[in-house]
This record gives C-alpha cells, sequence and structure tokens, in this order.
C-alpha cells in the first residue's frame, strides 16, 4: 500500500508540522485520520502498539445498526449505523459481506414477536432497503425448518433479516492504510510519553517513544486528538472519567460442533440479546455486557464462560457444547460514554463524545465499529470547519483498499487454485479479504508444494503481513492479521515455533527476541484457556 511504510513514517513524524495530531490506532482514530487526510489536512497517527490492538480488534465483528438500540430510543445512531452498513458492503466488500440472521421468538422473552417484527421493519426502512429485500416473518415451523437445531419448546415464531459481518482487525488496517495512502504519516509501536505544551496551557503535539529503537522525538501538530479507546481517561488531567468501561467475551467452538446454516439472535441467562455468527470452520458466541475495573481488564472469568455456555445450551439443547469444545476465545473493553448513575451496561449508549480540554486536546469517547466513517466525518467537521462540505463527504466514500475491484468469479478461483496447487476454498477464504491485493499477496506463497497448503497459506499472509502490513510482531500476525490465534488456536500452537522463526528471518530478530516472540504468542495462548483452571489442551 502506497505510502504504508514505517521508516518513512518516522522520519516524517520527527520533522514536519501537523494540523492533526490523532494519538490512537483504533478504528476511530485511523478514521479520522484518513477522514481528515483526504481532506488535504496534513496529519500525523501514532499508536501506542499495533493498530486494533485494543477494543477495535475484539468486537462481534457485526456491522450492523444494533436492532437492540431501537428499544432505547436511538433512532439517529441506528439510522447512520445501517446506511453506513450499505457504504460498507460497497467501498470494503473484501471485507463487509452481508450475512443472514435469525431472530426467534419465545414465550416469556422480554420482548414480544410483534414487537420484534416492527423493530426490524423499521430498522430495515432506516436502511433504505427496497420491500423485496426486507426480513421475513417466520412461523414456528419456518423457523425449525431453517434452524433445526434451535430450542422448540416454548417457540412462537420469528424473522429472518440480513445483517453483514466483517474482520474488524483488518478493516481497521485497511482505514489505516486508506490514511496513509492519502498522505497521512502512520505508525504502530509509538508511544506518547507526554503532550507537548500542556504546562504551558497550549498543547502543540506530543513526545513520542519508536518502542522498537528506544528513540524519543517530537511530533509538532496545531491539534490533539487522543482516540485511546478505554484508556482515554488515563490520559486525561480531569477528575469526571468520560467513560464507562464494559467487557464483551466470546467464544470460539468447531462449526460441526455448532453447524448453523445462518446467524442466530440468542438471549443470555439474563435475557439481553447475543449473537451466535458462524465463520467458515467456526461459529463463535458473544457478546457479554458487565461493568469492567479498567482498560486492561479483558480477562475471561469461568462465570463469564459459563454465561455464553448456558446461553448456547438453552438455545441448541442438542448440540455438543461443552467447555472442552471450546477452541477459542477473546474479551474486549468496550469504551461507552458514560451515562447517568443507575444504566445497566447493556442500557449504555454506543454513540459518541467529544471532550475538549482547556490546553485544547480533544478526547473522543464511545462509537460504533459500523459508524466509524460518519462518526470521523462529524469530528473533522467540528476540528476543522473550513474543510467541510459536499466535496469531502463524496470522498469520504471512496472504496478503502482492495475495495476497488470486484472479487475473483467461482471459475477464476477454481483456475487459480488449481496453479498454485491449493484447494480453492482454502485459497478463497484466505485471500479474500485482501481485495484487489491477492496478486500482490500471492508472490509470497512459498512455491515447494511438500508442505500442506493450510501451511503454505499460513507462511504467505506471515511473508505478506511483515512486508506491507506494518506487522512487527508475531502476534501482529497472528493475532491481528489473521485469525490463526484466535479461530485456529490449537493448530497454531503447533506451529508457533516454525512460524517465529519464518518471522525472526524476516525481520532479522536474534536468537533471544525470537524466543521471546514465542513465548509471547503461547502467553496469549495461555491467557485464551485461563478460564478453564489451567486446562490448555
Amino acid at each position: 500500500m502506497s505510502g504504508f511504510g514505517r521508516e518513512a513514517a518516522l522520519r516524517r513524524l520527527a520533522s514536519e508540522q501537523f494540523d492533526l495530531l490523532v494519538i490512537g490506532g483504533g478504528i476511530t482514530g485511523c478514521g479520522v485520520a484518513r477522514e481528515a487526510a483526504l481532506r488535504g489536512l496534513r496529519v500525523a497517527l501514532v499508536e501506542a502498539l499495533d493498530f486494533a490492538s485494543g477494543t477495535s480488534s475484539r468486537s462481534t465483528r457485526l456491522i450492523h445498526g444494533g436492532l437492540r438500540y431501537l428499544r432505547q430510543g436511538e433512532v439517529r445512531l441506528v439510522r447512520e449505523a445501517v446506511r453506513e452498513r450499505e457504504l460498507l458492503l460497497r467501498t470494503a466488500p473484501h471485507l463487509v459481506r452481508p450475512l443472514q440472521f435469525l431472530f426467534p421468538v419465545y414465550r416469556g422473552d422480554p420482548d414480544a414477536l410483534l414487537l420484534v417484527r416492527l423493530g426490524i421493519g423499521l430498522y430495515e426502512r432506516l436502511a433504505g432497503l427496497p420491500a423485496d429485500a426486507r426480513h421475513l416473518l417466520l412461523t414456528p415451523e419456518d423457523v425449525h425448518e431453517r434452524m433445526p437445531a434451535l430450542r422448540s419448546e416454548g417457540l412462537r415464531g420469528g424473522a429472518a433479516y440480513v445483517d453483514a459481518l466483517t474482520d474488524d482487525a483488518r478493516l481497521t488496517l485497511a482505514v489505516a492504510q486508506s490514511a496513509a495512502a492519502e498522505g497521512a504519516a502512520v505508525a504502530n509501536y509509538c508511544r506518547v510519553l507526554h503532550l507537548i505544551g500542556a504546562d504551558e496551557g497550549t498543547v502543540r503535539g506530543a513526545e513520542v517513544r519508536d518502542e522498537e529503537s528506544g528513540a524519543v522525538f517530537a511530533v509538532q501538530a496545531a491539534r490533539t486528538l487522543i482516540a485511546a479507546g478505554p484508556w482515554a481517561d488515563r490520559l486525561r488531567d480531569a477528575k469526571a472519567p468520560l467513560l464507562r468501561l464494559t467487557k464483551g467475551v466470546h467464544l470460539v467452538l468447531r462449526q460441526e460442533d455448532l453447524p448453523l446454516p445462518s446467524a442466530c439472535v440468542l438471549r443470555g441467562p439474563d435475557g439481553r440479546l447475543m449473537f451466535a455468527v458462524p465463520d467458515g470452520p467456526v461459529t463463535y458466541i458473544g457478546t457479554t455486557d458487565t461493568d469492567a475495573e479498567s482498560p486492561d481488564d479483558d480477562e475471561i472469568t469461568p462465570q463469564d464462560a459459563d454465561y455464553v455456555l448456558q446461553a448456547a445450551r438453552r438455545a441448541f439443547p442438542g448440540s455438543a457444547i461443552t467447555e472442552g469444545a471450546v477452541i477459542g476465545a477473546w474479551a474486549g473493553v468496550r469504551p461507552l460514554v458514560r451515562p447517568k448513575p443507575g444504566a445497566a451496561p447493556s442500557e449504555v449508549s454506543r454513540d459518541y463524545r467529544l471532550s475538549f480540554a482547556a490546553d485544547g486536546t480533544v478526547y473522543v469517547a464511545g462509537g460504533k465499529l459500523t459508524a466509524f466513517r460518519a462518526m470521523a466525518s462529524r469530528i473533522v467537521d467540528r476540528l476543522f470547519a473550513a474543510t467541510r462540505g459536499a466535496q469531502a463527504e463524496q470522498c469520504s466514500r471512496r472504496p478503502l483498499p482492495g475495495g476497488d475491484q470486484s472479487p475473483p468469479t467461482g471459475d477464476e478461483w477454481r483456475r487459480l487454485a488449481r496453479t498454485v496447487g491449493v484447494p480453492e476454498e482454502l485459497l478463497s477464504r484466505a485471500l479474500v479479504p485482501y481485495g484487489s491485493a491477492l496478486p500482490s499477496v500471492l508472490t509470497d506463497l512459498p512455491s515447494s508444494r511438500s508442505q500442506p497448503p493450510q501451511q503454505r497459506l499460513v507462511r504467505m499472509q506471515l511473508r505478506y503481513a511483515a512486508r506491507e502490513e506494518m506487522a512487527l510482531h508475531l502476534t501482529d500476525v497472528l493475532q491481528r492479521r489473521t485469525g490463526f490465534l484466535r479461530f485456529s488456536a490449537r493448530k497454531t500452537r503447533r506451529e508457533i515455533a516454525a512460524l517465529g522463526a519464518e518471522m525472526a528471518q524476516l525481520q532479522g530478530w536474534s536468537e533471544a527476541r525470537e524466543r521471546a516472540e514465542i513465548e509471547a504468542v503461547e502467553s496469549q495462548w495461555r491467557r485464551m484457556f485461563a478460564w478453564r483452571d489451567g486446562d490448555f489442551a
């Protein structure tokens, strides 16, 4: 991706004067950097760890409006999100795809069948969908025919509707790449040490440390926006917190243990809405929504796991949903706008709020993955009012990197699979997320066919991530550039040493660094299953 080189970005960060410094490389920070760069502003973005290493790689991976927010009266938020969903389906078809959902309704549910159907109807009208693309009303017999594994006792009926699925980490990466392609200086593993000028009352940028080399330098900027997600309050010199932090946990099963023809809405033991989402060889279930003590509180407790498993067992009573069937898991902390006292975690708004400090620093709290572009547009409108207008809006709707061409047809995939010696299903699943960059990615596919196809694909993605996607650590590749650690945990663990050796060769690591990188992945693997009382097998 043009402009997405870390060394060049570091030189620019240390030497140029910027209009805007964005601190935070999640979807919000990357979205604002992209929007500002598209408008011709001089933009810098620094992230202390890796892009999307916090909340933005730990969502339910859905691009949706949030049906339940209608019940909370947040019609504007839902309208914006469902329309942004439709835009992302056009501008990032390699990363966002339609996904059908089944919403069953049971006797005693908090939302009656009529209310669910009316809510979905409003949801689709807000998206501007034509009548022939809207939801289907289902009888109990229809629901059971579509998803036989669902509990039939007390079933009143339901509805089928369409939302969308994404790879949240790769979507964030694409937005960062787009910002860089438009001229922003973007770098990960650059930690802000302090804000320049804060003691004098006017912030003029930040002093930053390159976590790889240890070099410290100043980034000079007229305005500074802090989009640090759940860490925002730690960076603010204010008594009243902006955020209410909540934790969301997801568990992953093999597709054969919970084979679903579509995604399904289910309810937790307390009645709150959750999802079971089929994604290729796996089905994942989530999410919880409980208060978190700190932004680092992403541990999965036995209680968290039990909540998710109880919901799944109740919804699918005949399926093999046991602790031992869980092959992966993840948890994330959401930076929600702090509400009035007494609100339940699931009732807290997913909208965003800007906070302006006396020294000129701007903090952003809240926001939704789906609506990142619209939120970023409004934020840049607010900070740089002279740049707003129809032309800025038109630029903002350009395709994301990789989204500028149609994906290969079935015949093209079959021909390509024969040419490279990889089964079509494996090849397309690995390459679709790269979109029009597919030819460049394929140049990293090992030519020797003596290795199993899956190993060749993993090595291909690792090489490309190190070469083109600013992946500096083994965890960057296995957790965010790919889903190997999350969705193929046992297989990945067997390959960690070999992948570490390959990454070491690409990056020029010492033996000590290679061992440390492998141990970091092992540590993440153990943390994933710590809730099973040490049962990591």
